[in-house]
């Protein structure tokens, strides 16, 4: 794609980027979205009522920088501050950028060029960069291609195929408002594919690229994503239900991507109730995600999922303590190779 459409330039983006314990990282991610080639940008920080630094960082940005516009609010939670970052933005584009994350210099232009190509009312990248670990890895190809709201639905629930966050991703934000679709508020887990996927299936079509230009860390040891919570676990769950009750669209392919991503999420709530001990205070929900993984395990064989992860499984549903001392050996033997 060329990524220089001089046509694009005068059209205003806005970037959403709520905020909450990240003083170590709020910087970088600021400098990368200050540094946009597409100049015609607003940077919306949304402070969730972060009890560090990162308040403090934000207002010297914005002092520095007439585009950066920084909010202060009470801790709500994630949703209620992309909310409200989408109730403030006045482009005809929205990104959401998490905070502890970076961008590449030319994200802005690359998204805004995809969708605007196709003329649709929402856009993706299939890949990005996860930091630390695999910043030198390129995608060896550039394609592009136009989705139906079925397949971008299916690609977006299926495990694997693409991060499931919000981001990495751009919106029209008249379609947004249209639909009325926010983030639901009482979701902290999950609430990222819930939004995707109710934009995806709303969508008259979706375009998808593959550029890498989105850098997601993965090193910050307070991220929601790498602190081991059970109850996030059941509330991404929850989010689960959500979208099978909310679903308007329908296929064979989203069947199974549907089921497949609930089965794991299961998989990883048993996980993590045996790493943390707690097999006493969630006693109900381990015996029942139990025996929906044993039930379910069949269906799994079908899937494309790695041989090793299956068999990983497969431990797990025979004897949890047995598959978390498997697993640890595995990782430790990865870390020594």
């Amino acid at each position: 794609m060329n990524i220089n459409n001089s046509n694009n330039e005068n059209i205003l983006v806005s970037i959403i980027v709520p905020i909450y314990n990240v003083e170590n990282y709020l910087a970088s991610c600021i400098e990368s979205l200050i540094e946009q080639s597409h100049k015609n940008i607003e940077i919306i920080l949304v402070n969730d009522g972060s009890p560090d630094n990162s308040g403090e960082i934000s207002d010297s940005f914005s002092e520095m920088d007439k585009r950066v516009f920084v909010y202060h609010n009470v801790n709500s939670g994630v949703s209620k501050a992309r909310n409200f970052g989408l109730s403030k933005a006045k482009g005809d584009y929205l990104v959401f950028v998490d905070a502890d994350d970076f961008l590449d210099r030319e994200y802005i232009r690359y998204m805004l060029n995809l969708i605007q190509k196709d003329s649709s009312e929402f856009a993706l990248s299939k890949n990005c960069y996860v930091y630390p670990t695999s910043c030198s890895e390129s995608c060896n190809s550039e394609i592009e291609k136009i989705l139906t709201p079925e397949d971008a639905t299916e690609l977006l629930l299926y495990p694997g195929k693409v991060e499931v966050g919000c981001w990495n991703k751009i919106y029209k934000k008249k379609f947004l408002l249209d639909k009325e679709i926010s983030f639901s508020e009482n979701l902290y887990m999950g609430e990222g594919l819930n939004f995707i996927v109710n934009v995806a299936q709303l969508s008259s079509k979706v375009s998808l690229g593959t550029k890498k230009v989105y850098y997601y860390r993965k090193d910050n040891v307070q991220s929601a994503t790498t602190v081991l919570n059970v109850n996030k676990y059941i509330n991404a769950l929850k989010a689960i239900d959500k979208i099978e009750k909310e679903l308007t669209v329908k296929s064979n392919g989203i069947d199974i991507a549907l089921f497949l991503h609930r089965y794991l999420t299961i998989y990883a709530t048993v996980r993590a109730i045996v790493i943390t001990d707690t097999r006493k205070k969630y006693i109900k929900e381990y015996k029942e995600y139990k025996k929906y993984l044993r039930n379910n395990f069949l269906s799994v064989i079908k899937s494309d999922i790695s041989i090793r992860n299956k068999l990983i499984i497969f431990i797990y549903t025979l004897n949890p303590s047995f598959g978390l001392i498997i697993t640890n050996l595995l990782s430790r033997l990865k870390r020594n190779s």
